[in-house]
């Protein structure tokens, strides 16, 4: 067609459109629900679709993820029908392709990428039907969905075509005019500042035309962006005269009031979306979606019936919690054991390890030098283990304890550790395993040094080892263990005095430590429980068991063996007690192997004990050799580190385990009644006390300074129990060790009996401290003050016990077990010294007192009330030491957090 018919005479085109009218705009946002974004627009009779994901985390290959802005994705598409020609267009065709990167390129210099780091934003754009512009369509589509889906833009990006007739520059090409064989351009503008994101020319231009024809389409824009903004104003304006805030209800009057300000916020005489407005669009309707603007009458109805039924609803979840948990031992909700580990799944190797009886020989050797030397026999061990061919090194270490241990009789321990190494014929040597065992006193353990020695002499003369393999010898058990594992990684945080270690192997990727205390074996325990709780990994304990079944070894787990009968009674009561065992262990946080401190450095370690208890069966020394030397290559075969089995579990036997989300639930069963709690005479919904308190008093602009004083008054209620709770926490932590001195010269008591003695006298005063410490400095306390100290006691309980429960299930368990009944009791009102003496029985000091007496009970080994007082200050003066030598989180949690969460409840409870 020829260029003089574009254009008639009078100066109008084909469509009665003037040079530089634009095209009729029609334009609605939010079209999908699902995303993010969307907008539909029509420009004359072509009609554009763009949908906005995003930001969100990148897909893909990560190598395209910048760190510090955001990345844009476009994707541009034609529908089928979207011509007079029916074809398929394929998205990886080279005009769909051309037209995305345009289009990446255009919003990358509106979109301020930068406040969205390591993101991806995906836009997706479809032309529905074309008829010249398809560019420009899809920018202005683009530009709406983006806004609706709240991403903040530099200004409006609008796009618009132009191209020339006869010297006169038309805005706006239709497909026909597209076609004319003329010149035409591609133009998109961001208008406020005049800047042009994008510039496409298909033709030659002379350069005297360029400045006209490029002015044509700003101007083209500059009008597009008016539409644009009416757009967006109009679809906020719609959404506001659908929102209905209920008269009299204060806390969405609160909303309206926000409501109304956002509004004035958006609609301001700015003509554009600004880096803030945008993202406030999107606040509004995410709101409305969320009902927060909506009739509140449902959500009040719900929050009502829990208020009613809020004391039946916590008795039913604690009863609830226990249950579950005490389900978890009843074998068919519990998983059977399998192993996770290629490497190691199959047991199929030949144990040829057949010298126990030399190795019972060298321990008895090892014994009557041990008697000579009066200790760590060194220069014995040092030639024992270069005869069998070891790179043999010593470490000397010292340590003074904080009080001396009486359990034990030891204050300054000084000892030395002796390890062999056995380097890898057939590795790089940069892994290694550990086997080791300390040198007890008395003749505590010499089977176990004897059969190390032996173990080191028979896998000197194989060549399949490809890795390391240490025999260490540490003296002094766990405190020499903690400073040879501190002298390998090149660490001290526990302030041990020791030598640097000579000889080091490669990255120790497993360790076994073993215990034979007799020559007479029935059967082997697995010890799992480590420092702080921590386990190792599933696959270990696994593998102990899979041998066991293999060579025939009687092994128990907790001392206790295994049973079939599950469905009896009995059954399930065995089950229940070795469960307990392993909860009421691994809550103590202390390592009871010297395997518990290789977890730590994320070693994983077991401890495999020899015991004497079933006398029907016996077990020698090249059995447990056998044993030992299966496991071991096992674990030669790793590639890498144990990772895909559990690291998160309770074992009610060897065959069965409780995986992290069987056991979980019971502990949410008693969090959820902290939501669910009692509160004054009658039930208060947690959520609902926090709206009441977050209400704002009558008469605010009456009483203003009033209320001020009022307000400051209330912190400072709440402040002050909470400050001296913690001090008395603080305390409780630091006092026992510093003061021991002077109670020794003022009492006739042991530097021991003083720590625990000042740790139970301070735990006492606490109860004792002024019973209404919020009016220390405010004079008085009022209804409100006590709410709030509650709920910010009960927040403060649910995150402590929560974050407890992540790290160590057992403790956080047994901890909410007492603590969560408190929390839901607890008020002003209720009787005193009934309500008092439930306290104190419920509290953290009582909780260690009952673990003892159960402990004891469960381990077969009841004891008189005397004797379990004797265990539990043995208890409390182990704890201490435990967080002094190896840095066991108990105590200190203890003492600085659970204590100090409890005395805020006490403080509650003798409010005024």
């Amino acid at each position: 067609m020829a260029g003089l018919e574009l254009l008639s005479d009078q100066g109008y085109r084909l469509d009665g459109r003037k040079p530089s009218e634009l095209r009729k705009v029609q334009a609605r946002m939010g079209v999908f629900a699902q995303a993010d974004g969307s907008a539909y627009i029509e420009q004359g009779n072509t009609k554009a679709l763009a949908v906005v994901y995003g930001p969100h985390e990148v897909r893909g290959s990560r190598s395209k993820t910048l760190h510090d802005r955001a990345v844009i994705n476009c994707q541009y598409s034609m529908a089928t029908f979207s011509t007079a020609e029916r074809k398929r267009r394929p998205h990886g065709d080279r005009k769909s392709s051309e037209m995305s990167l345009h289009l990446k390129q255009t919003f990358e210099a509106a979109v301020l990428t930068q406040l969205y780091p390591r993101s991806q934003i995906d836009i997706y754009v479809k032309i529905l039907q074309s008829d010249g512009g398809n560019y420009s369509a899809c920018v202005n589509a683009a530009t709406l969905a983006v806004i609706d889906a709240g991403i903040p833009m530099r200004d409006y990006v609008c796009a618009c075509s132009a191209g020339f007739v006869e010297d006169t520059p038309l805005a706006d090409l239709s497909h026909v005019e597209e076609s004319g064989g003329g010149t035409s351009l591609a133009l998109a503008l961001l208008p406020r500042g005049g800047q042009i994101a994008l510039l496409q020319m298909d033709a030659r231009l002379h350069q005297d035309h360029l400045d006209t024809l490029i002015e044509a389409a700003m101007t083209a824009c500059k009008g597009l962006s008016d539409v644009l903004d009416s757009v967006v104003r109009q679809h906020l304006q719609e959404w506001v005269r659908g929102v209905t805030v209920p008269a009299g209800n204060q806390e969405q009057e609160h909303w309206l009031h926000l409501l109304h300000l956002l509004q004035s916020w958006v609609f301001s005489a700015s003509p554009c979306i600004s880096v803030e407005k945008a993202p406030a669009l999107h606040l509004l309707r995410k709101a409305s979606e969320m009902g927060l603007l909506s009739d509140p009458n449902r959500r009040r109805a719900l929050t009502n019936l829990l208020t009613r039924l809020n004391t039946p609803l916590c008795v039913v979840c604690y009863l609830a919690g226990v249950a579950w948990f005490m389900g978890l031992a009843f074998e068919p909700f519990t998983l059977r054991t399998y192993m996770s580990e290629n490497a190691m799944g199959s047991t199929m190797v030949e144990e040829k390890f057949g010298s126990g009886e030399r190795a019972l020989a060298t321990a008895r050797e090892f014994a009557a030098h041990k008697k000579k030397a009066e200790g760590m026999p060194v220069d014995w061990l040092v030639k024992a283990m270069q005869s069998r061919g070891l790179e043999v090194f010593t470490q000397s270490f010292s340590r003074t304890l904080p009080f001396p241990d009486e359990n034990k009789e030891r204050y300054m321990v000084r000892g030395t550790n002796v390890y062999g190494i056995l380097r890898a014929p057939r590795g790089p040597r940069t892994e290694s395993l550990v086997l080791s065992a300390p040198c007890s006193p008395d003749n505590n353990n010499n089977q176990a040094v004897g059969l190390l020695l032996g173990l080191a002499q028979y896998f000197r003369g194989q060549i399949y080892w490809a890795k390391d393999i240490i025999f260490l010898v540490n003296e002094h058990d766990l405190i020499g263990m903690q400073a040879w594992l501190e002298g390998y990684h090149h660490t001290n945080t526990t302030g041990m005095s020791w030598t640097p270690l000579h000889g080091r192997a490669g990255s120790i990727q497993a360790a076994l430590c073993l215990e034979l205390s007799t020559d007479v074996v029935t059967s082997l325990d697995l010890v799992l429980e480590g420092l702080n709780g921590q386990l190792p990994n599933l696959d270990l304990a696994n593998l102990f068991y899979a041998f066991c079944q293999k060579i025939g070894v009687l092994c128990t787990i907790q001392g206790k063996l295994q049973r079939n009968d599950w469905d009896s009674s009995s059954g399930y009561n065995h089950a229940v007690q070795t469960m307990l065992l392993m909860v009421l262990k691994q809550a103590s946080g202390r390592p009871w192997g010297d395997h518990g401190l290789f977890l730590r450095y994320h070693i994983e370690a077991v401890s495999i004990r020899g015991i004497n208890s079933f006398r029907q069966y016996k077990t020698d020394a090249t059995t447990i050799g056998k044993l030992l030397e299966g496991m071991f290559r096992k674990l030669n075969n790793l590639l890498e580190r144990l990772h895909q089995s559990y690291f998160f579990y309770l074992l009610p036997s060897l065959s069965r385990f409780v995986s992290i989300g069987y056991y979980m639930p019971a502990f949410g069963l008693l969090t959820l009644i902290l939501l669910l709690r009692v509160s004054s005479k009658k039930s208060v919904h947690a959520l609902d006390l926090w709206v009441q308190l977050g209400t704002l008093s009558t008469g605010m602009e009456d009483g203003l300074a009033e209320g001020e004083q009022a307000s400051s008054t209330g912190v400072l209620s709440v402040l002050t129990p909470l400050v001296i709770s913690h001090l008395t926490g603080m305390a409780l932590y630091m006092l026992p060790v510093l003061s021991q001195e002077t109670a020794v010269e003022h009492f006739p008591v042991s530097e021991t009996e003083a720590v625990v003695l000042t740790a139970i006298a301070i735990y006492t005063a606490g109860l004792a401290l002024p019973h209404n410490t919020h009016r220390v400095l405010s004079g008085e306390g009022t209804e409100q003050g006590w709410r709030v100290l509650k709920l910010v006691a009960v927040l403060y309980m649910a995150v402590l016990l929560g974050c407890t429960a992540l790290i160590n299930f057992s403790l956080g368990f047994i901890l909410a077990l007492t603590l969560v009944p408190v929390a839901a009791f607890v008020t002003p009102h209720v009787p005193r010294v009934l309500s008092a003496c439930v306290m104190v029985a419920l509290s953290p000091g009582f909780t260690l007192l009952y673990c003892v007496f159960i402990y004891q009970e469960l381990q077969e080994a009841p004891v008189s009330l005397l004797e379990g007082w004797n265990i539990y200050l043995s208890v409390i003066s182990q704890g201490i030491l435990d967080h002094s030598l190896y840095g066991s989180l108990v105590y200190p949690l203890l003492s600085l957090f659970v204590y100090p969460c409890w005395l805020l409840l006490w403080n509650i409870l003798f409010w005024k």
